[in-house]
């Protein structure tokens, strides 16, 4: 990763990227049993984005959600314009939520953060400020808050990703990550499980693709339950680990990425894969990908999908 020569470079590009056009951002909030968070977050967000885009979006993506997550989000959804939900029919995973996001994200840049309010969304600004610059600025917590076995795992998990992929990134799973949108011409995701930010991050490290990281807060948990610390979890991840090093030894440079891919592809990990029925929402399945670029729906088609 390239790495601006001094503070003065950095203070001047800086005040070039707040002089230039104002962005149009995606905000994707993947969920999963977030009854008692996600709309705080959402709320939280309503309050910051007007005054860091021209225009912006919040995508809801309630993974199987068990708890109330699911009226919540919909509630939102109607409540709000700007705001789309989302609904995987069952539980399918970290990754498979951001792919779904992903593919119906319509702006500019595209940025993802988890919805339990461990992040502080007013930071965000300190990520647009680079985002012309880098394809790509992910945050790294400056002081995480998270029990001390997640600190170990994440150290670990961080020490084999530099041993295996040669990914040189502080904090590689930090929720707190925007996309130039071109960024995913050329990435695939295919990890439904928690190893999408590792498979994100390689495929633009082995592209080329500019990297930038800045310093983020982050808070405990206001309530709930984490859910990608389970063992289950962690020894999917290290399967996903090696498969994904022998699938970049692959890679070209003429892969297409999400947005230029016609047929899913396959993907890894526990997931359903997906029918690619297109109907009326109210108990069916809307394709995510199918809804974000059908501008003849109806407002409230718009604003909620089922994606199996």
């Amino acid at each position: 990763m390239r790495e601006l020569s001094s503070a003065e470079n950095e203070r001047e590009t800086i005040n070039e990227r707040k002089s230039a056009v104002p962005v149009t951002l995606s905000v994707i909030f993947p969920a999963f049993n977030e009854e008692a968070n996600i709309r705080y977050t959402v709320e939280a967000a309503r309050l910051v984005l007007p005054k860091l885009a021209q225009t912006w979006e919040i995508i809801l993506v309630n993974d199987g959600s068990r708890d109330a997550t699911t009226p919540i989000c919909d509630e939102l959804a109607a409540q709000y314009p700007e705001v789309r939900a989302i609904h995987h029919v069952e539980n399918r995973g970290y990754g498979a939520a951001l792919k779904s996001g992903i593919l119906a994200a319509r702006l500019e840049y595209i940025f993802f953060t988890d919805s339990d309010g461990q992040f502080d969304l007013q930071e965000l600004e300190n990520l647009i400020d680079w985002a012309s610059h880098y394809e790509i600025v992910t945050g790294y917590r400056a002081k995480r808050q998270d029990p001390p076995h997640r600190l170990i795992n994440a150290w670990g998990w961080r020490t084999l990703v530099r041993m295996v992929l040669g990914v040189k990134v502080r904090d590689i799973d930090c929720a707190f990550k925007i996309f130039q949108r071109s960024v995913f011409d050329r990435v695939q995701i295919r990890s439904v499980g928690a190893m999408v930010n590792t498979e994100i991050l390689a495929q633009a490290n082995s592209f080329g693709m500019r990297i930038h990281e800045v310093k983020v807060s982050h808070y405990p948990r206001r309530a709930g339950k984490p859910s990608g610390a389970n063992l289950k979890v962690i020894a999917k991840a290290f399967k996903e680990l090696f498969r994904l090093w022998g699938q970049l030894r692959n890679v070209t440079h003429e892969q297409p990425g999400l947005f230029r891919t016609e047929a899913p592809l396959a993907e890894t990990g526990t997931y359903r894969e997906e029918n690619g029925c297109d109907t009326a929402p109210g108990g069916s399945t809307v394709l995510a990908s199918r809804l974000a670029v059908d501008p003849a729906r109806s407002a409230t088609a718009r604003n909620r999908c089922f994606a199996e």
